[in-house]
């Protein structure tokens, strides 16, 4: 991980540092708002996957977001479309489940924390995987089997270190 980054964020003065399980498929993530790194301009990296649900598919997705098919909206090179002074500027609802779910991310079934988020270094690894547990719970009964295999993206070719294994499944992986 970038030393420099850690040692930034670790002496930000964040207006608001809170991290909380939400119970309606989202991380309270008080520093999104400030940061905007990940929503941001992805440099170097290859575009972001986030996969739409069937409710936020009504012929406006490229309105609001930079698509990389017709069902999947990215972050890329120009970051994230929505990403306005204030944070996102999308209702919940419209928001990719990537995004409410984050720094939490779900990958070949299981889930990671995204360690390149400054809210990782704010909670000890075990409230992350309580945190964790609670997200996988909403996931398994709010998607079918189909939306949940739709939503995990594949692990990443490169930049593994960017994500640290919680140790919880969300589906069994054939």
């Amino acid at each position: 991980m970038d030393t420099a980054l850690y040692q930034g964020w670790k002496n930000t003065p964040w207006s608001d540092p809170t991290i909380a399980w939400q119970g309606d498929g989202f991380v309270a993530n008080g520093f999104c708002r400030e940061c905007r790194r990940c929503c941001g301009p992805q440099k170097g990296d290859p575009p972001y996957p986030m996969p739409l649900m069937p409710w936020q598919l009504d012929g406006k997705e490229a309105e609001r977001f930079y698509m990389l098919d017709a069902t999947t909206s990215c972050l890329d090179e120009r970051g994230c479309k929505a990403l306005g002074e204030g944070g996102c500027t999308l209702s919940r609802s419209l928001r990719p489940i990537a995004c409410g779910l984050f720094p939490i991310v779900c990958m070949e079934g299981a889930l990671f924390l995204y360690r390149l988020c400054p809210a990782s270094l704010c909670l000890p690894f075990g409230e992350w995987q309580s945190m964790g547990e609670k997200a996988a719970l909403w996931l398994r009964q709010t998607f079918s089997v189909d939306n949940l295999h739709r939503l995990s993206l594949p692990k990443p070719s490169c930049n593994h270190d960017r994500y640290i294994p919680l140790f919880l499944s969300v589906f069994e992986v054939a």
